[in-house]
């Protein structure tokens, strides 16, 4: 079983793991290709700045040279000359975009012509310089380098407008990559998560379906089911717990069935002496053998009633193991409980009767799956204490309904009640409540414990709870509604008018 949950621990988690390393490696290569792309955008966008301000230095350096015409402004407009074409250089090394690049050569030209223009002028000198062509039509020098300055300016501004076109560019191409990169991941995670999820119910399944077994296995076993084997399929530490229940469920069978054949044996040899001293007693108080005098009647009404109450003992006590006997053996149908409950009550008529004690009958149509004789029981001996402790000229409630699938049946009288740490003892056999031994009511102690053994049988649960009148006992069974097949039986409730019988 350990083998098997370790198991399902690592195949759920793997996808899981796979899925964190995806995105981890997702995440790191869009940082890297973030980084990567803001370095280079800002890269070009400076240099794209710095070029433009390097063709007005040019510019300037050129016109000054032309004014001053020294050695030191020569060498400061060369060097201008340099660190543009250098610039030049970089920016084309760093461009990607062909036209861009195209348009880099042609800024380039431009200043190289515009570097030469100005050489040759400066060496002209300015004696040598005309203001118009040789023809006379043409523009002057200083108007030609002027259109060749404007010129480079324009392409500098061009190249910088280019520059921005692609930096947004390179921008969008990051947001489809970090667009596609999410896709991705989202695409990952549906197929690992769900394959994760299907992992985890498989070996749930696997895991919980033996220990469901082993479950129901003792759940039988403590309901007094011992003829159904038990067989748990699984791990091999499952397996063995289920031949454990095995071996437990074959000698608790055992058991039980020594310990019926033992009530039945130890009953039947029981009751046969009784019926003798019984019968013996009663012929001495009929004076069969002679007239008796006052003590001996005395003696003769004592054997007789004591006979009497053994006889019942003994009768109780086989009531008991038959309730405690194997649950599965029983006879089972389905059993109409308003009918059931009508026929133990007409039963009682007559003792109602003698006692003035009224009966409040409210039933309505139901019926469960189980066994008539048991359910009589408990239907009696409940109606059989009420009457005993009724007092005369009460009534006592019958209640029979459904709640939650459950059948509810409750007996409700006004006798002197039963307190409430005694509640639960009640229902132990051969016990007593006090109120019991202070009116001197006779009984075995065994009803109740039958009673609860018989609603035990059923999956159901007896209880004693507090009357709405405050005093009285009220007694509540509720017994599960089932099907032959264990399924809910469909009970048509229509109540007569009132909602009552009476």
């Amino acid at each position: 079983m350990g083998k098997l949950v370790l198991s399902g621990f690592v195949l759920a988690i793997l996808p899981l793991l796979i899925t964190i390393a995806s995105t981890i490696h997702a995440v790191d290569d869009l940082a890297a290709s973030s980084q990567k792309t803001v370095y280079e955008v800002a890269q070009l966008s400076q240099k794209s700045q710095l070029l433009r301000q390097r063709i007005g230095d040019f510019e300037r350096r050129g016109r000054q040279s032309l004014v001053l015409t020294d050695a030191d402004m020569r060498h400061a407009f060369t060097s201008a000359h340099e660190q543009v074409q250098k610039l030049v250089q970089e920016l084309r090394v760093g461009t990607g975009d062909a036209a861009v690049r195209q348009q880099l050569d042609r800024l380039a030209a431009s200043e190289e012509e515009a570097y030469r223009e100005v050489l040759a002028e400066q060496d002209r000198g300015p004696t040598n310089r005309n203001p118009a062509t040789k023809h006379g039509d043409g523009p002057s020098e200083t108007a030609r380098l002027d259109a060749l300055f404007q010129n480079l300016g324009a392409q500098a501004s061009a190249l910088s407008d280019a520059y921005a076109a692609l930096v947004d560019r390179e921008v969008e191409q990051l947001h489809v990559h970090s667009s596609a990169m999410q896709k991705r991941i989202l695409l990952h995670s549906s197929i690992l998560l769900p394959a994760a999820a299907l992992v985890v119910t498989f070996f749930t399944v696997v895991i919980t379906r033996p220990i469901r077994q082993l479950e129901e296995s003792v759940r039988k076993l403590g309901t007094g089911d011992y003829l159904q084997p038990i067989q748990v399929r699984g791990p091999a530490d499952i397996r063995f717990l289920g031949e454990r229940l095995e071996w437990l469920r074959n000698r608790l069978h055992a058991l039980e069935e020594a310990r019926q054949q033992f009530m039945r044996h130890v009953s039947h040899e029981i009751k046969t002496p009784i019926a003798s001293i019984h019968e013996g007693a009663g012929l001495l108080l009929d004076e069969v053998v002679g007239e008796l005098n006052p003590e001996q009647k005395e003696i003769a009404q004592i054997l007789a009633s004591n006979t009497r109450r053994l006889d019942q003992l003994i009768t109780a006590l086989i009531h008991f193991s038959q309730a405690n006997a194997n649950p599965a053996g029983l006879r089972r149908e389905v059993v109409d409980m308003r009918a059931l409950v009508r026929e133990v009550v007409e039963q009682y008529r007559v003792r109602l009767r003698a006692n003035s004690i009224g009966l409040k009958a409210e039933l309505q149509p139901v019926s469960i799956y189980g066994n008539r004789e048991q359910l009589r029981t408990v239907i009696d001996n409940l109606l059989s204490n009420a009457v005993k402790y009724s007092p005369t000229g009460e009534i006592i409630r019958v209640a029979l309904t459904t709640e939650n699938e459950h059948m509810v049946f409750e007996v409700e009288d006004r006798g002197p009640g039963i307190d409430h740490e005694e509640r639960e003892k009640v229902f132990e056999p051969f016990y007593q409540g006090r109120n019991s031994r202070e009116l001197g009511v006779q009984g075995t102690g065994l009803g109740l414990a039958i009673v609860r053994e018989c609603v035990a049988s059923h999956q159901g649960r007896v209880e004693l709870v507090d009357p709405p009148t405050a005093r009285g006992t009220l007694a509540r069974v509720r017994i599960p509604l089932r099907s032959e097949g264990g399924q809910r039986l469909r009970v048509r409730i229509a109540l007569p008018a009132g909602g009552k019988e009476t």
